[in-house]
């Protein structure tokens, strides 16, 4: 299998290759506080405490290299390098974002959070700030926001001894009397923010797998042939699909694939296509063993000739037109796993979908 090619199409820095392989189970931790109703002493008391459930691990299964092409491509994270402990790291800088019309925030400058994804060879780390940045449709100004975290309710109680004990603890989150903003949690919590925020990460579990047995890594790459011509190229562990017999590969989540459906979607307004769950103007499918050029033309509709293999397309509309290069494998013990490229054509630039 080619790990290059897989970097190339999901551009990918070279270094980066280090993480291939398969992320199969998640860490997460959960904090939460505990609204404490103390009747040990008179009068009763009602504070705040903090506590952490054991870490939680399940299975969770991904690609390492799609997973970091997603955050760097789509999600806005920006890649710093790998530092000398040999740790990638990605960030999301935290930002005030003005909210546009026809969002109930409009004309609103909203926060969002900050968060950073840490990845190592035993797997990424993920950490975010813990903030509300609107509460009950208001807008936070994020000068001591409140912190977004579950509350359980807890009694206390004289023991036996004559000292305070813990005589209850509610199984479930609770409405809480009030909620806590920064400055008053870091208080009960005794730690910097960036203590508990390490504290509460996820973790990404990873392992090594062998191209040649596993799927690594998915992706799909768009040739230009001529001036009007594309080819879709569905890769599977950097080789073309159609090349190799990938029904044998297992899985992020230990299963294999049957068969996966490949199409073409030209996005140029309203779709034409009743039921259509892609949301496109136009569908076309392709066939996983047959040749995927097809032509590309503009002219005065949005139409599909399947004998000719041509896509018309209207520039004149308010749309932009794109065609999006698309493949999603056929369901697995209930799970199916996609991948796409777009590609603008009339900005002629293309990436990630």
């Amino acid at each position: 299998m080619s790990l290059q090619k897989a970097l190339e199409v999901l551009e990918l820095p070279e270094e980066l290759g280090q993480f291939d392989g398969q992320i199969k189970t998640r860490t997460q931790r959960q904090a939460w506080i505990y609204e404490v109703t103390d009747i040990s002493s008179s009068p009763t008391r009602v504070y705040y405490t903090l506590g952490f459930d054991d870490p939680k691990t399940d299975a969770f299964g991904m690609y390492p290299l799609n997973y970091l092409a997603n955050s760097i491509h789509q999600a806005g994270y920006i890649y710093e390098g790998i530092n000398d402990e040999g740790t990638a790291i990605l960030t999301r800088p935290g930002q005030f974002v003005k909210h546009e019309a026809p969002s109930t925030l409009a004309g609103q400058n909203v926060y969002y959070v900050w968060s950073q994804i840490q990845a190592t060879d035993a797997g990424f780390e993920y950490l975010l700030e813990p903030y509300e940045t609107v509460w009950k449709g208001v807008v936070d100004d994020m000068k001591d926001p409140m912190i977004r975290i579950g509350y359980k309710s807890r009694l206390v109680k004289k023991g036996p001894d004559g000292k305070p004990m813990v005589a209850w603890t509610s199984r479930y989150a609770i409405t809480p009397k009030r909620r806590l903003r920064r400055s008053e949690f870091l208080q009960v919590a005794n730690m910097t923010m960036e203590e508990f925020i390490y504290k509460t990460r996820w973790t990404y579990n990873r392992v090594v797998t062998d191209s040649d047995t596993h799927i690594n890594n998915i992706a799909m790459d768009i040739e230009h042939i001529g001036a009007d011509q594309i080819k879709s190229v569905f890769c599977i562990n950097g080789k073309d699909a159609q090349t190799f017999d990938y029904k044998t590969l297992i899985n992020s989540f230990d299963k294999t694939y049957d068969g996966y459906i490949w199409l073409y979607r030209l996005n140029n307004g309203p779709g034409t296509v009743v039921d259509n769950v892609y949301g496109s103007t136009l569908n076309i499918g392709i066939n996983p063993m047959a040749d995927s050029t097809i032509k590309v033309v503009s002219g005065t509709t949005n139409t599909w000739d399947n004998n000719t293999k041509t896509l018309t397309y209207n520039p004149s509309l308010s749309y932009e037109a794109q065609i999006v290069a698309y493949a999603e494998f056929s369901p697995a013990g209930g799970k199916n796993e996609n991948t796409g490229r777009i590609y603008s054509l009339e900005k002629y630039t293309e990436g990630l979908f």
